[in-house]
C-alpha cells in the first residue's frame, strides 16, 4: 500500500473517531493549535513544537477527502487571516462598497490589524449569501464575489452604515455563527451534505 491511500484516523477527546475510510464533512472553526500541554512540555523547543504543531493540523484539514468548509491556510487554519487592507482591496474588485482604509505613523502596531467594529453581519456561506434584514438583497452578489476572492467557503462580512447604505468594515473566517441564527444554520447544513 502507497502512502497515498492509508487510512488515517484521528481520535477526539470525546472518543468519537474521524477516519479517512469513512469521511465525514467537517466545518473548521481553528483558529489556534492548542498548545496548554506542549507550553509545559516542550522547553526551549516550545516554538519549534508549536510551528511542527500547526503544520499537522493544516496538512490533515487541507488533504481531508470530504468537504472542509474552510480549509486552513499559511495564514490561518480556518481560511486566510488579511489585514483590513487587503479586505479593503478584495472588497473593492468585487465591488462591494467598503470604508477606505487609512493607517498613519501614529497608529499602533495593534489597531492597524483591527477593523471598526460591525453594525451588521453577513454570511458567505459556499455561494449562497445570508444577510441579515438590514442589508439590501443587492449586497449579495459582492458579498459572494468577495469569498471567492478570499479563497474561503464561509466568511463573515462585518458592515457598518453609511447615511442610507452600508460600507463593508471588515471580514473574518471565522465569523461568529450565533448572529446568523437558523438562516445561517441552514445555509451551513447545505454546504456540508
Amino acid at each position: 500500500m502507497d502512502a497515498h491511500s492509508a487510512e488515517v484516523s484521528i481520535t477526539l477527546g470525546d472518543g468519537r473517531i474521524l477516519s479517512s475510510a469513512a469521511p465525514v464533512p467537517i466545518l473548521n472553526r481553528l483558529s489556534f493549535v492548542p498548545t496548554a500541554e506542549l507550553r509545559a512540555t516542550a522547553g526551549a523547543d516550545y516554538g519549534y513544537a508549536v510551528q511542527e504543531l500547526y503544520a499537522l493540523y493544516l496538512s490533515w484539514l487541507h488533504a481531508w477527502p470530504a468537504a472542509v468548509v474552510n480549509r486552513p491556510s499559511p495564514q490561518g487554519l480556518a481560511g486566510s487571516y488579511r489585514h483590513p487592507s487587503q479586505w479593503a482591496l478584495l472588497a473593492a474588485r468585487a465591488g462591494l462598497p467598503a470604508l477606505p482604509w487609512e493607517q498613519s505613523s501614529a497608529d499602533t502596531p495593534e489597531s492597524a490589524w483591527m477593523a471598526p467594529p460591525g453594525e451588521a453581519i453577513a454570511y458567505a456561506v459556499a455561494g449562497e449569501a445570508v444577510l441579515p434584514p438590514v442589508l439590501a438583497g443587492d449586497l449579495a452578489g459582492p458579498c459572494l464575489a468577495l469569498a471567492a476572492l478570499a479563497g474561503t467557503a464561509l466568511l463573515g462580512i462585518a458592515f457598518v452604515r453609511d447615511g442610507e447604505g452600508w460600507l463593508m468594515s471588515g471580514a473574518m473566517p471565522v465569523p461568529d455563527l450565533m448572529l446568523g441564527g437558523a438562516p445561517l444554520a441552514d445555509a451551513l447544513a447545505r454546504a456540508l451534505s
